[in-house]
């Protein structure tokens, strides 16, 4: 096989106010293969960690690896700090579900650049995982979903912090990508309150028809096993397995920037090839 692999950097999907950039990944870039769609969570961005080392391994497993950074990411694609805090405040999960359903577009349409064969499928971490298992029911027509760390609510705030928050207008707190202190404003919550029937994900976990992999550390810190345990018992149509990796962090043993991949990382990444060969159809 041609291992050359095809980047097209900073590739803007469009569509919408902002810029959506995505990544374009294949060895084979002249040759019909299905899409799988990577979707980052809270604070990451198509350059984040294991993404591009991710994307570049389901590139080599047979697919176009489309590996984007949702629109209000507020990130410097080349640098990957967060230069424009005002677009990352005025982010919500409604503005990701249109931005995952514009790429989910863009790969049907005439516009992409590389042949499309089957159904996409997607994998979405942490955030980015609940916002794939929302869309896939919503929308149809996906061939296979893959989640890691994903979460079973999205409305995760003490009732203490919520009447703060809307006091005060914005949520605050620090990272180290940006110079300034980051927020989160209260639109963000408005969001959830006003679409709890749309973003209950354990609902539309049992409404998927796609098949779904779920894979969960042990030891998440941020978004616990047992949440992956709820989406897993949801009753549902479809193929599902959960896949708990021992001694497993929220982001797989990995910080960014990423120096080489953990065994943990590189359990997920096996798996969920595996389950994409498997669900999506079939590829050399």
């Amino acid at each position: 096989m041609d291992m050359t692999k095809v980047f097209i950097e900073d590739l803007d999907i469009g569509g919408g106010p902002l810029p959506l950039p995505a990544d374009i990944r294949s060895t084979g870039p002249g040759e019909q293969r299905p899409v799988v769609v990577i979707c980052p969570g809270f604070l990451g961005y198509k350059g984040w960690g294991f993404f591009p080392w991710l994307s570049e391994r389901i590139a080599e497993a047979g697919f176009h690896a489309v590996t984007i950074s949702f629109s209000h990411s507020g990130t410097d694609q080349a640098t990957g700090l967060i230069t424009r805090p005002a677009e990352f405040a005025a982010n919500t999960i409604g503005r990701e579900l249109d931005d995952l359903s514009r790429v989910l577009d863009f790969v049907a349409s005439g516009r992409f650049p590389l042949p499309v064969r089957g159904t996409p499928g997607l994998l979405g971490h942490s955030r980015g995982g609940s916002v794939c298992i929302i869309e896939a029911a919503r929308r149809g027509g996906i061939g296979s979903v893959v989640t890691w760390s994903a979460a079973s609510r999205l409305d995760r705030y003490t009732d203490r912090r919520k009447r703060e928050w809307r006091r005060s207008g914005a949520l605050e707190f620090t990272d180290p990508r940006c110079t300034v202190p980051l927020r989160l404003d209260w639109a963000y919550y408005e969001d959830i309150d006003a679409n709890r029937a749309l973003y209950d994900v354990p609902a539309r976990e049992a409404e998927m028809t796609a098949p779904h992999l779920i894979v969960h550390g042990e030891r998440d810190a941020a978004v616990s096993v047992n949440e992956a345990r709820e989406l897993a018992a949801a009753p549902r149509r479809a193929p599902m397995r959960l896949e708990i990796l021992e001694h497993c962090g929220h982001t797989f043993g990995v910080r960014h920037p990423m120096r080489h991949p953990s065994m943990q990382l590189e359990l997920a990444e096996r798996a969920s090839v595996d389950w994409l060969r498997r669900t999506l159809t079939e590829v050399s």
